[in-house]
């Protein structure tokens, strides 16, 4: 009803922020192009991506005449999706009321009633898991199940009970030998947890990459350890199907069966636009969704992406499709325009210092360029004033003397009178934003979050900088909010709360149980849950408030009520849980606390799917023992297997008074005031354990995966076009870059003095180091070189 020539001056009227700022050339473009027309939007970071895309959806609505429920727009990440349906509601609200305090003159016919038609909260918006799940429960046909999707813990609970253990999977050398390839450094599995893991990866590539099992099971190496696998997925698979559950792998492969089958026409009927987002992180079973859809419904068709922001590769993500989409989709969905490609390059995120930056280290490394969207992209080009603030690092002799300046940095900017940097001998100061800038507004990035290195034999673990600077900021009242930094077991509040879960169901009175559920854990597994019953001890010595820790677990001990109420016959274990937190204040008060406690909760609560008593302690004819043993092997085991992952979806908002810390995959999406990012804070010498993290000299596990799966799926060769070792390099390239585009004021590199050294052996692709072994750093000097590097961009302070 709108003429697309008067869209862009609505959005201006209608909407605030359009007014201020309206959509730059580039966007307009985009938001222009005509929907018969399939479009690939390669979007630079900062560049406005996700709210082009809002306004192309919007675009559909006002001016194509489709209604919202008409048109679905997928992401990657739940956060991702809630904030795509918040933007189209809050702009297509502000859209419809001002038509209709002004509308178009002259007043087309029947105007009003198609405004009234227009209900902006029927956008179908999600990860496209959650819209598969929708999906097949509201548009099944009558005789197919609704699907009940199980997370991740329940899911490798049912394969390894259901898939491995009958396929003989515990007790096969030759499938520990073909798995080695796939673990941390090439090693055999210790034991069935790694084991689990790692098939779990492979069953799942199994759907992603959509693998032809029978050629697999035929492969002229390794073939009793594939046919073990291949049996295992078989076996898992029957048994999810019979008991109508599936994993997240499962739900796609089910919804691509259903829509190739014509079992879902409802659906397909009511689609007239499909808008993609993060294209760069789909699998090619999501690529065969997308592209079966576009088929059937010879929808408008959009994709948004970066391929240097591709990090999920390990999850099956393949930034090749992505790469050659327009040759991808013009060959494979027919019928369609040729594919249009529009670039988004202005920046509005962070300065030109930052920018001229990031753009740097994507560019000068022609050994990434063929990895890259051809013909190559334009670079990224800023928008924002300078605030005079170069890229700053941060490089010290130790990791304890970088805790302690980084600390007093940050205690300057956010708590003092500001840091000043001498820039050609005038004082930039850097300081918090004065109205209500804090801690929230700096995020420390790192390849990895853990605050303690791995311990070796009976020695204490190192404090990595992670850990370092929660000790120092905490010891100044600044709390950091960190829940991956600690593997759930290791995390003291965790090990006290579950030790008095322990405590109460088990006693260690009760002798005869425990050593009949030990014949059946892991010896890891009973060192953590011995581990767990010392810190409850610990904290019922301790008397904590209110003051009957101790009276609460006798009680639970002698299975007699404090009440005098006789003991329940059924007592669940998140009940008891959650009357043990009266306890813990940390549990229910801290951001982090709940946090945990909600990784904790979920592990009993997702137990009952498959746990022989439900998570329930049953006690019957006065005995619980067999319901106790079945709580250690499903709950407790797997948190002390270290198999419980913190999911970040659970993480609740944080004060600004905290800071962040997360993996560079965490940050993916977000923009702060100031990023710090640990570049190398690990790297005092030249350790081949650690060049996986710096600068590879073989595959990934990921990339040795994805070879060996090549030659059985049709995605293989576009994989393989690229070395193994080349895909490594990328992969690490992209998470830097990544990293590195999240600031919008200042961005700060942090590490040891080391990797600066002019003639350092520590090469670091986050460094400027090409992957061919030379250093865009180094500058080539005559006579003694120089202590340190001196062609590096940053202002060393």
């Amino acid at each position: 009803m709108i003429l697309i020539d008067n869209y862009i001056p609505l959005l201006r009227s209608a909407i605030p922020k359009f007014g201020r700022y309206p959509p730059d050339p580039e966007q307009q473009i985009c938001i222009r192009i005509g929907p018969t027309i399939p479009l690939m939007i390669a979007a630079g970071p900062g560049t406005g991506k996700t709210s082009t895309l809002v306004l192309r959806a919007l675009r559909l609505v006002f001016v194509d005449n489709l209604l919202p429920e008409q048109i679905i727009i997928t992401t990657f990440t739940n956060k991702a999706a809630d904030e795509i349906r918040a933007r189209l509601i809050e702009w297509g609200l502000l859209l419809k009321y001002h038509l209709q305090q002004a509308p178009p003159t002259p007043l087309p016919t029947g105007f009003d009633t198609w405004l009234g038609s227009i209900d902006v909260n029927r956008f179908v918006t999600g990860t496209l898991d959650s819209i598969c799940e929708e999906t097949l429960t509201r548009y099944r046909h009558p005789s197919d199940p609704a699907p009940v999707l199980v997370e991740s813990f329940v899911a490798d609970a049912e394969l390894r009970l259901n898939g491995l253990l009958p396929s003989g999977a515990n007790q096969n050398p030759d499938l520990d030998n073909y798995l080695a390839p796939f673990n941390f450094g090439n090693a055999v599995p210790r034991n069935f947890g790694e084991k689990l893991r790692i098939i779990r990866s492979i069953i799942d590539r199994f759907a992603h990459d959509q693998v032809d099992i029978t050629s697999y099971r035929l492969a002229p190496t390794h073939r009793v350890a594939r046919n073990c696998i291949a049996d295992s997925a078989q076996l898992y698979r029957i048994y999810m199907d019979n008991s109508n559950k599936m994993d997240f792998a499962q739900l796609e492969q089910l919804f691509l069966q259903r829509l190739s089958s014509q079992r879902l026409t409802r659906f397909v009927n009511g689609i007239r636009a499909i808008l993609v987002d993060e294209y760069q992180d789909t699998n090619p079973l999501q690529e065969s969704i997308y592209f079966q859809l576009a088929r059937q419904t010879r929808a408008s068709f959009t994709i948004v992406g970066d391929d240097d922001q591709s990090l999920y590769r390990f999850r099956g993500a393949t930034v090749e499709l992505f790469r050659d989409f327009v040759t991808r989709f013009n060959i494979l969905v027919p019928g369609y325009p040729p594919v249009d490609i529009k670039y988004l390059t202005g920046n509005y995120r962070s300065t030109p210092e930052i920018v001229t930056f990031i753009n740097n280290f994507v560019q000068t490394d022609h050994c990434f360029l063929p990895a890259r969207v051809q013909p190559p992209k334009p670079p990224i080009a800023h928008q924002l004033p300078s605030n005079g603030i170069p890229v700053l690092g941060m490089f010290r002799t130790s990791a304890t003397i970088l805790a302690d300046d980084l600390v007093s940095f940050l205690w300057d900017v956010f708590r003092g009178n500001g840091r000043p940097i001498q820039i050609n001998n005038q004082n930039h100061i850097l300081i918090r934003n004065p109205n209500g800038g804090d801690f929230g507004d700096c995020v420390f990035l790192s390849y990895t979050v853990n605050e303690f290195a791995i311990r070796y034999g009976n020695n204490p673990p190192r404090h990595r900088l992670p850990g370092l600077i929660r000790e120092r900021l905490e010891a100044r009242g600044i709390s950091v909010f960190n829940p991956r930094g600690r593997a759930l077991r290791d995390t003291p509040v965790v090990q006290e709360i579950l030790g008095c879960m322990l405590e109460c169901i088990d006693p260690s009175a009760n002798e005869q149980s425990y050593l009949e559920i030990n014949n059946q854990l892991r010896h890891e597994s009973i060192i953590y849950l011995n581990l767990w019953r010392q810190a409850a001890h610990s904290i019922v010595a301790s008397n904590p408030s209110p003051y009957a820790l101790g009276n609460f677990i006798t009680a639970w001990q002698r299975r007699t009520t404090q009440s005098q109420m006789p003991w329940p016959n059924e007592w669940p274990l998140l009940e008891l849980c959650f009357k043990l937190i009266t306890w813990f204040p940390f549990l229910h008060n801290n951001p982090e606390g709940q946090t945990y406690l909600e990784a904790v909760s979920r592990c009993i609560s997702q137990a009952a799917s498959f746990s022989t008593y439900r998570s329930t302690i049953v006690f019957t004819g006065g005995n619980d023992a067999n319901s106790v043993r079945r709580a250690i092997l499903d709950i407790f085991s797997p948190i002390a297997d270290n198999s419980i992952d913190i999911d970040e979806e659970i993480m609740p908002h944080v004060p600004r008074s905290c800071l962040p810390i997360m993996t560079i995959h965490q940050a993916k999406g977000l923009e702060y005031p100031l990023t710090i990012v640990d570049v190398s804070s690990d790297f005092q010498k030249n350790s081949p354990m650690q060049r996986f993290r710096r600068f590879p000299n073989e595959p990934s596990t990921v990339q040795n995966l994805e070879d060996d799966l090549a030659p059985y799926c049709q995605i293989g060769p576009l994989r393989t076009a690229r070395s193994a070792l080349d895909r490594t390099f990328d992969d690490l390239k992209r998470l830097y870059y990544v990293a590195y585009s999240r600031p919008q004021s200042a961005l700060l590199l942090v590490g040891l003095l080391p990797c600066l050294r002019h003639n350092t052996t520590i090469c670091h692709v986050a460094t400027g180091w090409t992957s061919d072994g030379t250093w865009a750093w180094r500058q080539t000097v005559a006579g003694q070189a120089p202590t340190l590097v001196q062609g590096h961009p940053l202002k060393l302070i």
